[in-house]
């Protein structure tokens, strides 16, 4: 793909199947340095990159303190920023406006100035850092202390342009990726360290998981985020969400001949409208009526079937002898069961992933499993997701399951290697028969975190 366009123009129906080129960052952060200087009349200090993500395993279950096991990818938000002294905080998409590169409207706002209602649009990812770095800096987060580095000083502003390459709405992070870099500029900017500790990751990732919960509006937890910012190449984050405490885990299936297929429906993917914060909610529910302040704590500490079995048969007693319950009891047991055992398949994959021959099969049987209690359970699938899981297990790969918060979005596949356009084709085909748009494929890789590019 030429440096030139933004991945996220789509190609035309009817020419499928269509890959998704690498990235070129390099490229990429030369030409988005290029256009800043055009933009704002004067160079970026720095280009800052932060990548979307995948996840095995943990879907809905970090806001109830569940393992989640994503990784990141090789596909990055690009950030050229440089700073000002009047307090404003100025920023241009080359996504804006219909996703074209040739209008790059101003946004700006003053960095005092911004609040939950104030700042919409992607805009709102962006300044919501500002707003969410100094929620952190001075301990009025949900983070445990305060993290005075991330103080932005007073009149402290800077211009930003952004650029994509991941794909927008796909489910695989975008938004995340969007945060993350500007979380890494802001901080640069503001302190001249282009490579924060993991401890100042940790407390970036915050910054960012407030950003979107309360400047967008997105109920998150924190998952993308902590991927973006602290993953390493080759690896997945074994990422125990009630302290946000991490493992590294090997990830990369080349030596077992398989690859991580990433299929992109190009069904809609939109989390902001209530659909997550209300599985959110029913979760919080289930806690309450089990008297534990987060569903993982319904659970031992290496949990079993049969442990998810028995804290779904407690709350079923609990229940029936009356205990109040915030929800339709239905729905919010369908969401206990999904959250349940969601968190052991995160431990059963986490701890096949620790073993020096890691048995795929049983990993792919697994992410089977766990698109099946998305779809019934958490109730978060949509056609496009189902017959791209169908098609892609037909067509011989290990595993398949919906990617991030469902609604639309992505399918991650294990999948053989040596033979992707014959898996590719047959999903195509499955699409063209139910009259589905053409869908678009990714290969990923275990990527960095994010990181200063020029």
């Amino acid at each position: 793909m030429s440096c030139e366009l933004s991945v996220a123009a789509v190609p035309e129906e009817g020419d499928c199947p269509q890959w998704v080129a690498q990235p070129d960052v390099a490229a990429r952060a030369r030409l988005l340095g290029e256009r800043f200087k055009r933009a704002y009349g004067r160079p970026p200090v720095g280009v800052w990159a932060a990548p979307g993500r995948a996840n095995l395993m943990g879907e809905y279950t970090d806001f109830s303190g569940g393992m989640c096991l994503p990784f990141a990818h090789q596909y990055v938000t690009l950030t050229a920023a440089a700073p000002r002294t009047d307090g404003l905080l100025r920023a241009r998409s080359l996504q804006d406006a219909d996703e074209s590169v040739a209008d790059e409207r101003l946004r700006e706002v003053r960095v005092v100035d911004v609040a939950p209602g104030a700042v919409g649009g992607w805009f709102g990812y962006a300044a919501g850092v500002a707003w969410g770095m100094d929620r952190v800096a001075t301990g009025r987060s949900a983070h445990p202390v305060a993290v005075p580095e991330l103080a932005l000083a007073p009149g402290f502003g800077a211009d930003l342009m952004v650029d994509s390459t991941v794909p927008i709405g796909a489910g695989l992070a975008s938004s995340a990726a969007l945060e993350c870099s500007v979380a890494l500029a802001l901080f640069s900017l503001s302190t001249g360290d282009d490579d924060p500790d993991d401890a100042l990751r940790r407390a970036l990732a915050r910054a960012c998981m407030d950003a979107e919960n309360y400047i967008v509006g997105a109920n998150t937890g924190g998952l993308d985020q902590t991927a973006s910012l602290r993953s390493h190449a080759g690896e997945t984050l074994a990422l125990d969400c009630r302290d946000f405490d991490v493992a590294n885990l090997p990830a990369e299936p080349a030596a077992a001949g398989l690859t991580w297929l990433a299929v992109d429906t190009r069904a809609p993917h939109r989390l902001a409208d209530g659909q997550y914060s209300s599985r959110r909610a029913e979760c919080e529910a289930a806690a309450a009526v089990l008297g534990v302040d987060r569903l993982r704590d319904a659970l031992p500490e290496h949990p079993t079937d049969d442990d998810a079995a028995a804290a779904l048969g407690r709350f079923d007693a609990l229940v029936a002898d009356g205990a109040p319950l915030d929800g339709d009891p239905e729905g919010v047991r369908l969401r206990l069961r999904h959250s349940l055992t969601e968190m052991v398949r995160s431990v059963r994959i986490a701890d096949e992933l620790a073993t020096p021959d890691a048995d795929w099969s049983l990993v792919g049987r697994l992410l089977v499993a766990g698109h099946e209690s998305m779809r019934l359970d958490c109730q978060v699938s949509v056609p496009e997701l189902d017959a791209a899981v169908a098609a892609c297990l037909d067509a011989g790969a290990l595993g398949a399951k919906v990617v991030g918060g469902g609604f639309g979005g992505s399918v991650l596949a294990l999948a053989p290697a040596d033979d992707l356009d014959a898996l590719a084709r047959s999903v195509c085909a499955t699409f063209a028969e139910h009259g589905f748009r053409d869908p678009l494929f990714l290969t990923l890789q275990p990527s960095p975190a994010g990181r200063r590019i020029l």
